[in-house]
């Protein structure tokens, strides 16, 4: 026999079956996926270049994927490190403000989009209070594409003060890390203004690959001014592919694939190593050479999941530092 139910009756039986209880385990799935969704930036300087990375980390059994993103305003940039994240992996979502045109309490942001493991719309937030009373000029220091050499790298920027207090100064400097060393010189004082001149130099043990960090001002006001330090640090030796998806395999199976590990002169590998005994590493290519085959051997353990593991280059290039490849799989059925 064949009923057919009363719309006020399917629109009850809907609600139902997506009430409080599915509705709030999909939150807890998305509140671990991304655990952090504002961030303040505090008391900031006109004209500085604001950022902050907001994590983006799959502790699901199934792919993550973010589809795209909007801005919430102009002034606002977005750089996401992959958008497709493997189970047992993470990424980053990194948001830049630009304060050139603002005074005063700034919200911004952005949405995030994700169509997979279940298609969702995340808030990421950032707000700030900027001061028209100092100015960065420019906004960040910003080093460019740096190639590894015995020479110290430098770059600088002035910050100015105009707020009308005459004993205002800089009482205390910090780095974010020991990678870089900075220096504030007052430059003068004069027609109600105060200038300062920061030069940051870049240490040989900051990492290869895009470079971040940051430089706390802290004034007489009882402020604290960040500055924002990027960088693109080349590295001599380069890995193709630096990321490598086994896929899914089988419990107890084993793959294989090969890395193409290069550089502009001839090189030894010196060592290779991995953080997971299941994925085992062997150069093919003996001697100094400028490019090595590398042979990658994953075999599944036994237990199903995600799988992820870090292999790590050395070499005999003065300077250089170990060169990392990611690997990860899903082992299942």
């Amino acid at each position: 026999m064949r009923w057919t139910l009363p719309p006020a009756l399917c629109l009850a039986l809907i609600v139902v079956a997506t009430g409080p209880g599915a509705s709030a385990q999909d939150a807890d799935i998305w509140s671990s996926v991304v655990p952090e969704r504002s961030h303040d930036f505090g008391t900031v300087a006109r004209g500085s270049q604001l950022r902050h990375a907001f994590p983006v980390v799959n502790r699901t059994g199934s792919e993550v994927r973010i589809l795209e993103w909007r801005t919430k305003c102009g002034c606002t940039d977005v750089k996401v490190g992959a958008k497709v994240i493997p189970p047992g992996t993470q990424t980053s979502v990194e948001v830049t403000v630009d304060t050139t045109r603002f005074l005063g309490h700034k919200p911004s942001g952005l949405t995030l989009i994700f169509d997979s493991p279940a298609y969702v719309q995340v808030d990421l937030n950032t707000s700030c209070y900027i001061r028209g009373d100092i100015v960065t000029t420019p906004g960040q220091v910003d080093f460019g594409i740096v190639r590894r050499s015995d020479k110290p790298q430098t770059a600088s920027l002035s910050v100015a003060y105009a707020g009308g207090q005459p004993d205002w100064r800089v009482t205390q400097m910090q780095t974010l890390s020991d990678h870089i060393k900075a220096e504030l010189r007052e430059v003068g004082r004069a027609a109600g203004q105060i200038n300062y001149t920061l030069t940051t130099t870049l240490k040989p043990s900051a990492p290869n690959g895009y470079f971040k960090d940051e430089i706390t001002l802290e004034t007489s006001d009882q402020q604290k001014i960040p500055i924002s330090v990027v960088a693109n640090i080349q590295s001599a030796v380069a890995l193709t592919p630096s990321i490598v998806n086994f896929g899914q395999v089988k419990p107890g199976e084993s793959v294989t694939k090969t890395v193409l590990i290069r550089s502009s002169q001839p090189f030894n590998i010196t060592g290779l190593s991995s953080t997971k005994t299941e994925l085992q590493t062997d150069d093919q290519t003996k001697g100094s050479q400028a490019l090595h085959q590398v042979k990658l051997t994953f075999k599944a353990p036994e237990q199903p999941g995600p799988f992820h593991s870090l292999m790590t280059v050395r070499t005999d290039i003065p300077d250089e530092p170990e060169a990392v490849l990611k690997a990860f799989a899903t082992v299942g059925p």
